[in-house]
């Protein structure tokens, strides 16, 4: 019986499904299909924008001294004092002793070289005394002369007409003789005594210039400062002996202080459009290549507490290389005024700020600058590989190649006068899986994010 049952439902089955088949085979009208009308992409565009006010060129530096002097013995000796200025961190104006040296050497030599000054002076007078009574003794041995050679004359005159003898004639020539060899030797001697004195002087001139020396190295046993500054090292102590040239302290310079860093070679464009003026071109000064032009930057410190700021100029190239691992070139900035000129945001509650700016802090720099020629600025995402932007132009997309020149504040700058696009134009900011130039785009709106604040304000 079970079996007979399982056949005659299996029979019953495949009837029903054969008249069902037979009833639907009937219809001849296929279901009504709905036609689809193809979506376009959905892209979020930003206009492209003009960029009139200047931007921040940013770097980052290290702070240099200005200037870091070697104080260096110039004189050999003990040193006997060494006062509490001279050590490591103390502030010294100039003109401030640091150490003193031993000066009974120094002492004895300005009195030995005073007592040959005197010497030297008294032999010149000695030396001008015995040529004036010369030059008197010359003037009696010059009328002595004349009164003999009267004599010749008229002993000569008188043996012409026989009155004087032969023997009176030598006698007068004889004492012309004598007087002119008189006169002779007072003039040798009076020669002599003009080279004498001015030996004597050479010698008062020498021993004078011994003395001033021997006066220099005794002020010199007096190791002063030689400019405002911080004593950075002391590198001898009281009682120790130190040669002439012997390094004895160093002092950095706190009037201002440099800041080395590097800019890249489209940073420095930036900068050399104010040196590179058409008017300037045909009057160039010498060197003038090798010049930074003096704009005022600031300079920042970032700290836990606070973001302190200075001021100060672009100075010079740090050298006239490029700095071959980094392949940047290297720049010298001076701040003054070493004092913290703004603070910012305290984070930490009232902590005192940095009271200079000191060797080896890392800092960050900014230079303003105000471009001559006109920019466009597109969002920096928008910027496609090989610098090409996408252009949504009557509902198509398009591209064009730009070349960007700065990317500030996630803003990419471009020439507006070498650009194919023009300010207003939709810069497409969202992807594409598969862009294709001429394809329809649809444009759709950003949706506003709320910010915390409002967030904040409407919680509270």
């Amino acid at each position: 019986m079970s079996l007979l049952f399982k056949y005659a439902t299996s029979v019953g089955l495949l009837a029903v499904g054969a008249v069902s088949f037979l009833l639907l085979s009937q219809w001849k009208d296929s279901p009504e299909k709905v036609p689809r009308d193809p979506q376009a992409p959905a892209v979020t565009t930003t206009p492209v924008h003009e960029r009139s006010e200047g931007f921040y060129l940013e770097a980052d530096g290290e702070v240099f001294p200005y200037r870091e002097v070697t104080i260096s013995s110039e004189v050999a000796g003990t040193v006997k004092v060494k006062t509490p200025q001279c050590f490591a961190g103390q502030y010294v104006k100039q003109g401030t002793v640091l150490l003193q040296i031993e000066t009974d050497d120094y002492d004895l030599e300005v009195r030995r070289l005073d007592e040959l000054a005197k010497q030297a002076t008294i032999n010149v007078e000695e030396l001008d005394l015995e040529r004036k009574n010369t030059l008197k003794l010359i003037e009696l041995a010059d009328e002595d002369l004349q009164l003999q050679r009267k004599e010749l004359e008229r002993i000569t005159a008188l043996n012409r007409r026989n009155v004087a003898t032969e023997s009176d004639l030598d006698t007068a020539r004889r004492n012309e003789l004598a007087s002119r060899n008189n006169m002779q030797t007072l003039q040798n001697q009076k020669s002599l005594l003009t080279k004498r004195r001015v030996r004597a002087i050479s010698e008062q001139k020498q021993i004078n210039a011994e003395l001033r020396k021997a006066k220099l190295d005794q002020v010199r046993t007096e190791i002063r400062a030689p400019i405002d500054g911080v004593v950075t090292e002391d590198l001898v102590e009281a009682g120790a002996f130190v040669e002439r040239g012997a390094a004895v302290a160093r002092i950095e310079d706190t009037s201002r202080v440099e800041v080395h860093f590097n800019l890249q070679y489209n940073q420095l464009q930036w900068l050399w459009q104010y040196t590179d003026s058409e008017d300037s071109k045909d009057a160039k000064i010498p060197g003038s290549n090798y010049d930074l032009p003096n704009l005022p930057i600031d300079v920042t410190l970032a700290l836990e507490d606070g973001v302190y700021r200075w001021q100060g100029f672009l100075a010079r190239y740090d050298g006239a290389g490029v700095n071959a691992a980094t392949r940047t070139v290297p720049c010298v900035a001076i701040v003054k005024d070493r004092s913290p000129m703004s603070i910012g945001k305290n984070r930490l509650g009232d902590v005192a700020a940095p009271p200079a700016l000191l060797r080896g802090m890392f800092v960050t720099l900014r230079i303003k600058i105000d471009p001559k020629r006109p920019l466009l600025a597109v969002p920096a995402s928008a910027i496609r590989p090989g610098d090409r932007v996408w252009l949504l132009q009557d509902g198509r997309l398009n591209t064009e190649e730009v070349d960007v020149v700065m990317i500030v504040d996630q803003q990419a700058l471009i020439l507006a006068d070498q650009a194919a696009i023009r300010e207003g134009d939709q810069v497409i900011t969202s992807p594409l899986p598969l862009p294709v130039i001429g394809m329809p785009l649809r444009k759709v709106e950003k949706t506003a994010t709320p910010s915390p604040q409002s967030s904040l304000s409407r919680g509270s």
